[in-house]
């Protein structure tokens, strides 16, 4: 089992409907986990998704605790096993992210009248992962049972995560993070929009300052 460390610094976008501080990231923590659990158990319960000695909080961790402690369903993880997704580069995060959301606003049969809005994160990795990079049963579209098998697997065996290559953006790198500490603390990057035109997102910009009205 080959064993590789990224040297690239790592994408994440999110849609920036979520705050970008939460309680894993506050230095009141303690109180905040208290009120934020008032509608959410998966705050104080997060040992159910991360072992104790991988408990990371304080700036730069709070998106990256919230991918392991509000898991769902993934090429490498389940709804009830999280784990912090992240590209080579932005335009890997976007296109990959537009995928996923582009599925369920296809579901909801949203209009070409929309658009969204994410934000990235960027960090390093700082722990050897499994490269399985070209291996053709973890690039299948859809069928994400061999990922979730070998995830699994690795995790019981406390490895960090798995290093593969990105499905939908073609000759990138992409990985996923089992444990949080195989990875830095991130820093929130640039702002950007995507448009959609009922079917799919088609393009994006950068958005590089909001004005008062």
């Amino acid at each position: 089992m080959n064993r590789t460390q990224p040297r690239w610094k790592h994408h994440r976008v999110i849609h920036s409907k979520y705050p970008p501080i939460d309680v894993f990231e506050s230095p009141d923590h303690l109180i905040l986990g208290e009120l934020e659990s008032a509608t959410s158990d998966r705050v104080v319960n997060w040992p159910r998704y991360v072992l104790e000695e991988d408990y990371r909080a304080g700036e730069g961790w709070g998106a990256v605790m919230a991918s392991f402690c509000y898991p769902a369903e993934g090429r490498f993880n389940t709804a009830s096993r999280g784990a912090y997704y992240a590209g080579d580069c932005l335009e890997t995060a976007l296109r990959e992210w537009a995928h996923h959301t582009g599925k369920v606003w296809q579901g909801f049969g949203v209009g070409n009248d929309f658009s969204a809005v994410v934000r990235c994160y960027t960090g390093h990795v700082t722990k050897l992962l499994v490269d399985v990079r070209g291996q053709p049963e973890y690039r299948r579209a859809t069928d994400y049972q061999p990922g979730q098998q070998l995830a699994a697997e690795l995790l019981s065996a406390g490895e960090y995560g798995i290093l593969y290559s990105s499905v939908r953006s073609p000759g990138a790198e992409a990985v996923a993070l089992l444990r949080p500490p195989a990875t830095t603390p991130v820093t929130q990057a640039g702002h950007y929009v995507l448009a959609w035109n009922g079917r799919q997102f088609t393009q994006y910009a950068h958005i590089d300052a909001y004005h008062a009205l």
